[in-house]
C-alpha cells in the first residue's frame, strides 16, 4: 500500500515540474515575439529558417555577408560601431529555463550517483531544432516523459541505495542518529543535485519525504529522498535567475517582448555560473572544484570563469561534449546505420558503416585536441584514422588489426572530412551519389544558408540510373526545369564537385566509361568562397579559408552551447566570439573558451518573478 501512496506523492512532485516548465516558459522567458518565428512555443524561443542565401537567424533574414546572429545585414564596421556605442554591447539576449537533455540527464546521474547509465536512451526522442536536440524551445516535458522520469527515479534510487550508500551518505546513522544523519545527507546530496545550497522550503520538503521513509528504515528514507530529487524541477531544469539587481546595474532597451523595456542586466550568481559552465563544457553537473569556487565566490569575474573553462577543457568530459556537437552538427551518428544496394556496392557492409563513423569521430577528436585544432585542418588534413578492415576497404596499404591508427592519405585524392567515406556515403542514395544532398549539406551546415523546401507539387525522384550517362548528365534536368532550377542552382553545382567519389565513399575517375567531370561552382559574397572549383580538394581549400564558414561554425557553436537561436540582440556577443575565434587562428578550443566570455553567457536580462497561474 505504501508503494502506491508514495507513487501518488511522487506524481505530485513531478506534476509540479510540468507546471514549473510551463510557467517559467511563458513568464520568465517571454513568448516568441519580434525575433521569433511564427512557430514559437511555450518556452518562447523562436525557430529559424533564414533565407536561401543568408545565414539563418531568428528574424529569418540576413545575407551571406551579414554578421552572424544579426537579423539585418551589417558590415563589420557597422557591427564594431554598434558594439562600441554603449548599451548594445551589454545586452545578453533572451534567456531561457532549459530542461536537461536526455544525454545531460544520463551524465548528471553518473556524476551525482556515481553510476554510469544510459537510461535516458529509453526516454522519448528529443525534438531537433536548428540542427540540435538541446534547443530550449523544444525541451518540454510530455506526460510520457513525466511517467518515464518517475520510473527512472525509482529504478535509479533503488540501485543507488543498494550499491552506493557509503558514497552518498556522509555519516553513519547508527552512531550519528537517524535524524541527524538524514539531515546531513539531505543538505549534502540536495546541494549537489540542485547545484546550489538548499532553500528552507527545499529542506522542509525533503525532510518530510525522509521522515515518511524512515518509518520503514533509514535506507528507505534515503531512497525516497533520491526519488523525489530526481523528479524535481530544481534537478530537471537549469534555473538561472541572475543575482538580485541593484541600482548600479545597467539598463538596456528590449524590443522583443522577452523582458520589460527597458530592463536591467545582471550577472549570474556563482552557483548559477558553475552550472552554466559545467553544462556548456561538460554536458553535466559541476564537479567539486566548481562547487568550491561557487561557495567561495570565485566565479564572479571574467578571468575566474576563463580559468575554470581552461581547466575544464582538459577533462575527458569536454571531449565527449565536443563529440556530441560534431555528431549533431555533421550528422555523424547516422553513419553507422547506413545501408547500400549490395548489387552496386558489394564491399559496403554494416561493419564498414560503423567503422566509417568511428573514423570521422576519431579524426575530429584528434584535430580539436591533438593537432593545431584549427577549423581549416578539418577540411585539409592530409591524414585520416583507419583500422585494418577500413584500410582494406579504402585500398590503403600497411594497416592491420582492429585499432584505429593515424594514417596518411593520397593527397591527390583525399584530404579532410569531406573526402572520408562516412560523409560521402551518408550524403548519397542507396544506389547512387547525390549531388543534391552533398551540395545542400555544404550550404546548410558550413555556410548556414537554410534552403527552402521544394514546391509542394514537385515529386522528389532522382533521375533514373543509366548505363551510359554520368551523374552530371542525368542531373541536367534540374537546371532545365523552371520549378527546380532556383534552388538546385544553389546545391547541384557544389554537389557535382564530389563526383570523383561514389555513393559508398570510394574514389573513382570514370563513370559508365566516361571520365568524371568534377568541376563545381559556389555562388557567395565571400571572395574566398565565390567562384569555380575543380573537385573536392579545391572545394575544401575554399571552405577552409572562407569567412562565411568561420561565421557559420561560430553560429553553430552558439546555438549548441546556448541552446537557442541567435537574435538581433546577440550581435555583439556573436562579434566577440568571431573576434576571439579569429585571434587564435580559428582554433576550436579558443572558441570554446570564448563561449564563456560573452554577455550572452555571463549575464541575463532581469525579468519579473514568476507569479500567478502559468
Amino acid at each position: 500500500m505504501m508503494h502506491f501512496e508514495w507513487r501518488a506523492r511522487a506524481w505530485g512532485v513531478l506534476l509540479s515540474s510540468l507546471a514549473f516548465g510551463a510557467c517559467t516558459g511563458r513568464i520568465q522567458q517571454g513568448a516568441a515575439g519580434a525575433t521569433g518565428s511564427t512557430t514559437g512555443s511555450s518556452t518562447g524561443a523562436g525557430n529559424t529558417t533564414g533565407s536561401a542565401t543568408g545565414a539563418g537567424n531568428t528574424t529569418g533574414a540576413g545575407g551571406a555577408t551579414g554578421a552572424a546572429g544579426a537579423g539585418t545585414t551589417m558590415t563589420p564596421a557597422q557591427v564594431a560601431a554598434l558594439c562600441a556605442s554603449g548599451t548594445a554591447s551589454l545586452d545578453p539576449g533572451p534567456a531561457f529555463v532549459r530542461r536537461v537533455t536526455h544525454l545531460e540527464y544520463d551524465n548528471t546521474i553518473r556524476d551525482l550517483l556515481g553510476t554510469p547509465t544510459t537510461i535516458g536512451n529509453q526516454f522519448p526522442t528529443e525534438e531537433v531544432r536548428l540542427g540540435f536536440d538541446n534547443n530550449a524551445a523544444a525541451l518540454s516535458v510530455s506526460p510520457d516523459l513525466a511517467a518515464q522520469y518517475l520510473d527512472a527515479a525509482e529504478t535509479l534510487a533503488a540501485a543507488a541505495v543498494a550499491t552506493s550508500m557509503s558514497k552518498l551518505v556522509p555519516c553513519d546513522p547508527t552512531t550519528a542518529g537517524v535524524d541527524a544523519c538524514g539531515k546531513q545527507f539531505i543538505a549534502a546530496f540536495g546541494q549537489r543535485a540542485y547545484r546550489r545550497p538548499l532553500a528552507a522550503a527545499d529542506t522542509t520538503l525533503l525532510t518530510g519525504v525522509f521522515n515518511v521513509g524512515k518509518a520503514t528504515d533509514f535506507k528507505t528514507g534515503v531512497r525516497l529522498v533520491i526519488e523525489t530529487v530526481l523528479q524535481s524541477p530544481q534537478f530537471l531544469y537549469r534555473v538561472e535567475y541572475g543575482r538580485a539587481p541593484v541600482a548600479s546595474d545597467p539598463s538596456i532597451a528590449v524590443t522583443d517582448g522577452s523582458a520589460p523595456n527597458p530592463t536591467q542586466v545582471v550577472r549570474l550568481d556563482d552557483w548559477e555560473m558553475a552550472s552554466r559552465l559545467s553544462y556548456t563544457l561538460w554536458g553535466s553537473m559541476p564537479d567539486d572544484t566548481l562547487f568550491a569556487a561557487a561557495a567561495a565566490g570565485k566565479l564572479s569575474t571574467d578571468a575566474d570563469i576563463a580559468a575554470q573553462a581552461a581547466r575544464m577543457l582538459k577533462d575527458p568530459k569536454a571531449h565527449d561534449m565536443v563529440t556530441d556537437f560534431h555528431s549533431q552538427w555533421l550528422g555523424l551518428s547516422a553513419i553507422s546505420a547506413l545501408e547500400k544496394d549490395a548489387t552496386i556496392y558489394p564491399a559496403f557492409t554494416s561493419t564498414i558503416a560503423g567503422l566509417m563513423q568511428q573514423e570521422a569521430q576519431t579524426f575530429l577528436d584528434d584535430v580539436v585536441w591533438n593537432e593545431n585544432g584549427t577549423l581549416e585542418t578539418i577540411f585539409t588534413a592530409p591524414y585520416t584514422f583507419v583500422n585494418g578492415p577500413l584500410a582494406t576497404y579504402y585500398g590503403i596499404k600497411g594497416v592491420t588489426g582492429s585499432a584505429f591508427v593515424k594514417t596518411p592519405v593520397d593527397t591527390t585524392q583525399r584530404s579532410g572530412l569531406l573526402t572520408q567515406g562516412g560523409f560521402l556515403a551518408s550524403q548519397a542514395k542507396t544506389n547512387q551519389t547525390s549531388p543534391v544532398h552533398r551540395g545542400k549539406f555544404v550550404r546548410e551546415q558550413f555556410l548556414c544558408q537554410q534552403l527552402p523546401p521544394p514546391p509542394p507539387n514537385v515529386q522528389i525522384i532522382p533521375p533514373a540510373l543509366s548505363p551510359t550517362l554520368t551523374t552530371r548528365q542525368r542531373f541536367t534536368q534540374h537546371s532545365a526545369s523552371a520549378a527546380c532550377s532556383p534552388c538546385h542552382h544553389l546545391m547541384d553545382p557544389i554537389g557535382l564537385g564530389f563526383e570523383t567519389f561514389d555513393g559508398a565513399g570510394m574514389y573513382r575517375s570514370m563513370e559508365n566509361g566516361q571520365p568524371i567531370d568534377s568541376s563545381g561552382q559556389i555562388d557567395s559574397a565571400d571572395p574566398a568562397t565565390q567562384g569555380p572549383f575543380n573537385g573536392v580538394l579545391e572545394l575544401e581549400q575554399k571552405l577552409g579559408a572562407s569567412s562565411d564558414v568561420q561565421a557559420c561554425v561560430t553560429t553553430q557553436w552558439f546555438r549548441y552551447a546556448y541552446g537557442r537561436a541567435e537574435t538581433d540582440a546577440d550581435t555583439c556577443s556573436m562579434a566577440a566570439l568571431s573576434d576571439q575565434f579569429a585571434a587564435g587562428g580559428f582554433k576550436v578550443q579558443d572558441l570554446l573558451v570564448a563561449l564563456t566570455q560573452t554577455k550572452a553567457f555571463l549575464s541575463r536580462r532581469v525579468t519579473p518573478a514568476a507569479g500567478g497561474a502559468p
